[in-house]
């Protein structure tokens, strides 16, 4: 028995993508402006026109979806691994990479298809920007690692299929199959798809025995077993007593231990030379990603080996892993390492966080004490500071707060930290993070008697290190939330050497000096404004002359005059022009002009007092006529327009326009 639904409706699939279709007009999701971007950019890679081959079409298309999924997957914080969702990456990312060499691309090249991915979807999903350069890393390192096999593996797989095809089978079995996952990385659907296009399948169920036959072994090994039916993941496999102390605070480079080593899916005792891992130690230096602030990047270096840090991470249980790869020799577990944190991205890093510190007080004191954090990030670039606010900000209210944070900056405040208990903080008055969970200590930033909050990242030890504050734009990010983003430093300096330089290449141009480049624009503009109007007066009257004595064309329609007729050239502005002096001329009645512009379509209908009162409504007329050029509009009783795509419906829309008439008039 089925049970009647109190609410009835009905499952469009209408999503994003598919509704981008049908607003942009055009025939699949891969034709819509942002993914035909990405399917451009294949193309010009791989030096080939899309529909012209179907087989290269479907490469085409299938790097399309892959490398943006890949990018929106890793910018969620999933990693390539043979594992739940990470294997579903792995598997994405190297399946577009064969594709790739399908289409003749040689080189690696996901990474750089990965920017147009961002370019095209930052404004919506702004981490995307944000976690650009880890992105771009991890696509970078797949591909490499997939790269260095695949020749080696489709050499192997050639040679199972001529086996088979020798013993006369069409049948990989699932050893072979696992043989080629497991040492040569090929995903199950790749190998799969790679037999298909011989005629030839594989044995998934076998394939999937000698995968369990594998994860047993390794769990025994590991002495792990798994947490309510879901498998640990190598992180989870570190023993609990583990733990790392940050120690960056006050330092760059420290010695310390190192506890662990991991690859991407197991424990070990030690990382070779350009393998990619994470080293756990148990004091380090290493600011982790946290409330805002990006992590620490350096390098790490034991006696027999060094190790680039590119990322660091903190985990359950008090641990900082610190992600990367050997750039050379070997890092063995136990030994004693030396970790630096890369100085001058720490330096700037602490520039922006303490300036965003400086900033929102700014913002308090301009705009209102309603002003809350709503968000933040902060990186060795620039720093992006979300805030509530009901309204834009004005030119006036952006010019005060950079104003105060620079005076701020120029005082040279000392930045102090104290440690102290979360009810000693809320009493001694210092800002914290709404909804946000503290810890019984906190520490407390205080910069003189401008700022204080609580915060947990690192910062300058004086405002004047800051050096300079540049507000680069402010927007609506959510209803009631504003976002600034900003540069410090020589970050600033930087921005003020491009503008300079564009201004002047701007001056240039114009045959003028910069410092007459606003009197020069203004001049142009107004020179333009001239020119644009006398245009259309000159395109007006050219329709005009080449409608000759248009009252020959006036008919009447059951006692009302109608003059439709049809001009050439004519956009929407000269068109309604010229209705008007047609209407002026004509007296009392209608008038239906339509235009070949372009290879578009411009209807106009224009209506009289009189013409209204016996029942004429222009609105409805352009309704009626503007589906016979491809189109639609409407409008009021005087006048209304439209616009069509089809020119060779003209004739044919200013004859119907006497029976649409016909019909409105009592």
């Amino acid at each position: 028995n089925y049970t009647e639904l109190a609410n009835k409706n009905i499952d469009t699939g209408m999503g994003l993508e598919r509704l981008a279709v049908v607003v942009q007009d055009v025939d699949s999701v891969f034709d819509i402006d942002t993914m035909k971007a990405i399917r451009d950019r294949i193309c010009e890679l791989a030096g080939v026109t899309y529909q012209t081959d179907e087989a290269k079409d479907v490469s085409i298309r299938l790097i399309t979806d892959h490398i943006r999924s890949s990018t929106f997957l890793i910018s969620d914080g999933v990693m390539p691994s043979n594992e739940g969702r990470g294997y579903v990456l792995r598997r994405l990312i190297r399946r577009a990479a064969r594709h790739g060499r399908l289409l003749g691309i040689k080189d690696l090249f996901l990474a750089n298809l990965s920017q147009t991915v961002i370019a095209e979807s930052k404004d919506g999903y702004p981490e995307l920007e944000e976690k650009k350069a880890f992105i771009l890393n991890v696509l970078s390192q797949e591909e490499a690692k997939f790269d260095k096999t695949i020749d080696q593996g489709l050499s192997i797989l050639n040679d199972m299929k001529a086996d088979m095809q020798k013993a006369g089978t069409k049948v990989l079995s699932g050893s072979d199959v696992f043989k080629l996952y497991d040492t040569y990385g090929f995903p199950l659907d790749l190998t799969e798809e790679i037999l298909a296009e011989s005629g030839m399948t594989l044995d998934e169920v076998g394939f999937m025995e000698a995968m369990q036959e594998q994860k047993d072994k390794a769990r025994k090994a590991r002495k792990v077993t798994n947490y309510m039916g879901a498998d640990v993941t190598v992180y989870e496999s570190i023993d609990p007593s583990v733990t790392s102390t940050f120690v960056g605070y006050d330092r760059l480079s420290h010695t310390s231990k190192i506890t662990v080593l991991t690859t991407e899916d197991e424990i070990v005792e030690a990382l070779s030379d350009g393998q990619v891992g994470t080293i756990f130690v148990e004091e380090t230096p290493f600011y982790a990603t946290m409330g805002g602030q990006a992590a620490d990047t350096g390098m790490i270096t034991t006696a027999e080996g060094t190790f680039e840090v590119k990322d660091t991470v903190k985990l359950l249980g008090g641990k900082i892993g610190h992600i990367g790869v050997v750039t050379s020799g070997m890092i063995k577990s136990s030994d004693m390492a030396t970790l630096t944190v890369d100085e001058i991205r720490r330096s700037s890093t602490c520039k922006n966080h303490s300036a965003t510190h400086l900033l929102q007080k700014a913002l308090r004191t301009v705009l209102g004490t309603h002003v809350e954090q709503a968000g933040s990030y902060v990186d060795g670039e620039r720093l992006r500071f979300d805030f509530s606010h009901f309204s834009a900000m004005t030119a006036e209210e952006l010019k005060k707060v950079e104003g105060i944070v620079n005076e701020q900056i120029a005082r040279s405040i000392p930045v102090v930290t104290d440690v102290m208990t979360i009810e000693e903080a809320k009493k001694s008055g210092a800002m914290a993070l709404f909804g946000e969970k503290y810890a019984q200590k906190v520490r407390v930033v205080k910069m003189g008697d401008f700022s204080m909050e609580l915060c947990g990242g690192t910062h300058v030890a004086n405002t004047g290190t800051i050096t300079a504050f540049k507000i680069l734009s402010e927007s609506g990010v959510a209803a009631g939330v504003r976002r600034i983003e900003a540069l410090t430093g020589n970050a600033v300096f930087t921005y003020y050497a491009q503008m300079e330089e564009k201004v002047t290449e701007a001056a240039k141009l114009l045959k003028t000096t910069p410092a007459n480049l606003l009197e020069k624009v203004e001049h142009l503009m107004a020179e333009v404004k001239a020119l644009q109007s006398e245009n259309e007066s000159l395109k007006s009257k050219l329709a005009k002359d080449a409608l000759g004595d248009v009252m020959d064309r006036v008919v009447e329609v059951k006692g009302v005059k109608l003059l439709a007729a049809k001009v050439s050239g004519v956009d929407m502005n000269g068109l309604r022009e010229l209705g008007d002096q047609l209407k002026e001329k004509l007296g009392e009645g209608v008038v239906v002009l339509a235009s070949d512009c372009d290879g578009k379509v411009n209807l106009i209908a224009m209506a009289t007092d009189a013409a209204m009162a016996d029942g004429a409504h222009a609105g409805n007329l352009i309704k009626g006529i503007a589906s016979l050029v491809g189109g639609g509009g409407g409008g009021r009783p005087n006048m209304a327009q439209a616009g069509g795509k089809n020119p060779a419906g003209i004739d044919a829309a200013i004859r119907e326009a006497a029976v649409v008439l016909e019909s409105q008039i009592k």
